[in-house]
């Protein structure tokens, strides 16, 4: 009979990853002296008889590296490829919430979001669609309208908050206000009881809340849902969803309980519209295709992007142990009114390769 390997030790992985770190800088302090070198001593590798062209070691390194990159990309796709997976069980299904991040969102795009998330194949009982929407003032609100307008069968629920997590909220008084008169305020605050009263119970909620930026709606999202699912999944209200991404994306959280986040293939939607969607285009499909799959051939993807990524919900996080638990650190920096190019993105699952496994 087979026996399990022995799981490593907190202190073992701790360990473990400090040597790794510090094998990584002790290579990549070697790589920066020698290209500091030959960029001083001006050796070429080659070069033409008037010296106008030359290829040198800085440029070696870099067609080593995508040369590399290629190949563990290229290995990645083909273990995904081969991956059997079988058909989703409806009734031992993980319970998951997409939420949708929206600001002043172009209508067209818009409803291809919404349209995609409806068409999602997975179990209808174990998925919630929430959107959050950037904002609360009359011009905001053709989103909500939209929302329930998409989800009209679906019996979905609205809300217009006041105010957001992050915001001073001003309590109502009862009685008189002048100076030093007695005030009884209210212990909490009542939009965001009714928030989180209604995403915990409802299937499709829409919430438009006070401006504080794409951050401060995701927090409404992550905050508002608590332990009640299992995973959550993000993208944009720009972003179209394959019917099958949330299957896909499931299904690799399932597969490997140290997987903290997992995300697909992010694609431009309109490559030929401008030069910038073309370029940009490109840059994706490098990104996801040779770096990030190169990544998750070893199982350390840096980045998840945000256009699609799921990740465990604090139910499954309490589940793993300490010195697996993932750690967020958010900043109290002021972030600009739109800090994402205006490129709607195509998501699919096709190859469902950015992992991050910790540690």
């Amino acid at each position: 009979m087979r026996q399990d390997a022995p799981k490593p030790t907190p202190a073992a992985c701790r360990c473990s990853g400090l040597a790794r770190r510090v094998l990584t800088i002790a290579f990549a302090l070697l790589i920066l002296g020698l290209m500091t070198w030959a960029y001083a001593a001006g050796v070429p590798l080659a070069s033409d008889r008037y010296g106008l062209l030359a290829f040198g070691l800085y440029g070696a390194f870099l067609s080593a590296h995508l040369v590399a990159q290629s190949l563990f990309a290229y290995l990645e796709h083909r273990r995904v490829a081969a991956a059997a997976r079988g058909p989703l069980d409806a009734a031992t299904a993980r319970s998951v919430a997409l939420t949708i991040s929206a600001y002043q969102e172009d209508p067209a795009y818009l409803r291809q979001c919404l349209a995609s998330a409806r068409a999602l194949l997975y179990p209808r009982a174990r998925l919630r669609v929430l959107m959050v929407v950037d904002g609360n003032r009359a011009e905001d609100l053709y989103m909500v309208d939209m929302f329930r307008e998409v989800f009209a069968d679906e019996d979905p629920a609205t809300y217009v908050w006041d105010g957001n997590y992050h915001q001073p909220w001003e309590p109502a008084a009862a009685g008189a206000v002048g100076a030093g008169a007695y005030r009884e305020v209210e212990a909490e605050d009542p939009g965001r009881l009714a928030v989180e009263a209604l995403v915990r119970t409802r299937r499709c909620v829409c919430v438009a809340q006070r401006w504080g930026g794409k951050r401060e709606v995701m927090y409404t999202a992550f905050k508002a849902l608590g332990d009640s699912v299992d995973y959550v999944q993000v993208c944009d209200s720009d972003t179209r969803l394959d019917p099958m991404a949330l299957l896909e994306l499931v299904r690799v959280l399932d597969e490997d309980p140290r997987v903290g986040a997992v995300g697909g293939d992010v694609r431009i939607l309109n490559p030929l519209d401008s030069w910038v969607s073309f370029l940009s285009s490109l840059r994706y499909w490098v990104a996801f295709n040779v770096e990030r799959a190169c990544q998750s051939y070893f199982h350390c993807v840096s980045c998840i992007s945000g256009p699609l990524e799921s990740c465990p919900g604090p139910r499954e996080h309490a589940m793993m142990p300490s010195f697996l638990a993932p750690v967020q650190v958010h900043l109290q920096v002021p972030l600009l009114l739109r800090d994402a190019l205006v490129l709607p993105a195509v998501a699919e699952p096709a190859d469902t390769l950015v992992q991050v496994v910790l540690p």
